[in-house]
């Protein structure tokens, strides 16, 4: 990722027990629920715990980003194989996904270049739907599936 030459350097972390961070944060279900910036956030850094378990147990050797360039484009976890190949996994908290859902991991597509091998948003909802050859929404439910 170093050669990405519209990469900033800001930092992302994540919580990697969601619920504890909720509690630690007074974040009750109602107050989740009302919240969809929250919620979220919240979904975001539980899918980043779960993707990091599924690496650990895929025997592939891989290291995980953030990408936002100089404008604000932002994937929410990037990972780069052993071999310099690129996945970016943008998190939705919507039931719906629209073309623009995918501008970051346009962004990073073009970054990449021959690198990207594909993009996915992962979302609430219950369909796998193409965006183009190399990007798609998949449900959140494929992470266990």
């Amino acid at each position: 990722m170093n050669a990405l030459k519209r990469l900033s350097n800001t930092p992302k972390l994540h919580f990697l027990d969601s619920g504890l961070l909720a509690a630690m944060r007074g974040l009750g279900f109602d107050r989740v629920k009302a919240d969809r910036r929250t919620f979220g956030a919240l979904l975001e850094s539980f899918v980043f715990s779960e993707v990091q378990k599924l690496m650990t147990a895929s025997g592939l050797w891989l290291t995980p980003y953030h990408f936002r360039d100089h404008q604000n484009h932002e994937v929410d976890i990037v990972l780069e194989r052993d071999d310099g190949m690129i996945v970016g996994i943008e998190v939705k908290a919507s039931a719906a996904v629209k073309s623009s859902d995918f501008a970051g991991l346009r962004v990073l597509t073009d970054a990449c270049k021959d690198r990207f091998a594909c993009g996915v948003v992962l979302y609430d909802g219950t369909d796998i739907i193409p965006f183009g050859e190399i990007l798609a929404a998949a449900p959140l439910s494929c992470l266990w599936e």
